[in-house]
């Protein structure tokens, strides 16, 4: 196999590939192999009739058309290595010679990952919101609490217990009203510290990506969007809804709802590229150990063993999760550098 020519144009890129005939024969033959062992001839098993009553019996146009299909895919990792491209998307393919005795001459056309390039990212200024809570919220928890552990009374009237020690004692471990406040303080702070943190990491990657300079592919946004329907799949699945009833209940066509999706996608997959540049511009890496950390970390929010889930992940997954792990890493450096201002 030799690559022809190699030729990009802003986001994609054509190559234009040649084969010996000779592996395009042989796939042929394979092909027809297969057919042999699919179609049903009269007097003969699935599989066992002769060479020649298969070639007659189907069409030789499908035939090349699939030996050519799966010789394409057979070389297509190597194309890719050789070329030195990161595709985003499924290529698009075009055969120009498939004439007996020549070479297999084939042209793809795929889109790939961008070239970007990087603004200020480091120093950056955001503000971060302060997490705390008021009386008056913290007696809206109480209060939510007293109507779940309502009793109704004798005449069908519910009745709300008093906020007393006793409530205390009732509905938490806490021995006194004082400390059940404390607890629901602390926990609404926790909570709003984690939003807070969210809500600067999310400021960061917008200030990064808005001083970067870079053209995204439209299939990494067709991409991004089917992650996010599989995301509100998984979400609606914990209530036992699909993204039918979904979709029903908000009287919406699939179409409309990628449609509304698309431009959060596009901010995602502006982020995404611009962390994984980030962590390419300071040669940052994954170790081996990180990685077994990692996928500890998901057997055990799966309910698997290590071992199990270390068979489950092929070549593709493992890129996934470190491509993942480097935006991670991106991120912290972002955070750490980053000029964080507190809000009063």
């Amino acid at each position: 196999m030799k690559i022809r020519s190699k030729n990009r144009e802003g986001n994609r890129v054509f190559l234009e590939v040649e084969e010996q005939s000779s592996q395009f024969e042989e796939s042929v033959e394979r092909a027809l192999t297969q057919a042999g062992r699919e179609i049903k001839l009269p007097g003969f098993r699935a599989g066992k009739a002769p060479k020649e009553l298969i070639e007659r019996a189907v069409d030789r146009g499908a035939i090349e058309a699939r030996a050519a299909q799966d010789l394409i895919s057979y070389l297509y990792p190597r194309i890719l290595e050789e070329a030195g491209i990161d595709p985003v998307d499924y290529p698009n393919v075009e055969i120009l010679q498939q004439e007996k005795d020549e070479p297999f001459v084939f042209k793809l056309g795929v889109d790939v990952y961008p070239e970007i390039k990087l603004g200020k990212y480091k120093g950056l200024k955001v503000e971060k919101k302060k997490a705390e809570v008021t009386e008056e919220e913290i007696l809206k928890i109480l209060g939510n609490l007293q109507e779940r552990f309502a009793k109704i009374g004798p005449e069908g009237k519910k009745e709300v217990q008093p906020l007393d020690d006793e409530f205390a004692k009732k509905v938490s471990r806490r021995g006194t009203l004082a400390e059940l406040k404390e607890e629901i303080r602390e926990a609404v702070i926790r909570d709003r510290e984690v939003e807070a943190d969210a809500d600067v990491k999310n400021k960061l990657i917008a200030a990064a990506s808005a001083e970067a300079k870079v053209d995204i592919p439209a299939g990494m946004v067709e991409r991004e969007i089917e992650l996010m329907l599989d995301e509100l799949r998984t979400s609606l699945a914990r209530t036992n809804l699909t993204l039918e009833d979904y979709l029903k209940a908000i009287k919406k066509e699939e179409k409309a709802l990628r449609d509304e999706l698309r431009k959060s996608a596009e901010i995602r997959v502006r982020g995404k590229v611009v962390l994984r540049e980030v962590a390419e511009s300071e040669k940052m890496k994954v170790t081996e150990e990180e990685m077994k950390e990692e996928i500890k970390k998901l057997a055990e929010e799966a309910g698997k063993s290590t071992d199990e889930m270390e068979k489950t992940l092929d070549e593709v997954a493992r890129r996934f999760i470190e491509d993942y792990m480097l935006r991670r890493k991106a991120l912290d450096l972002l955070v750490e550098k980053a000029k964080i201002k507190s809000l009063d």
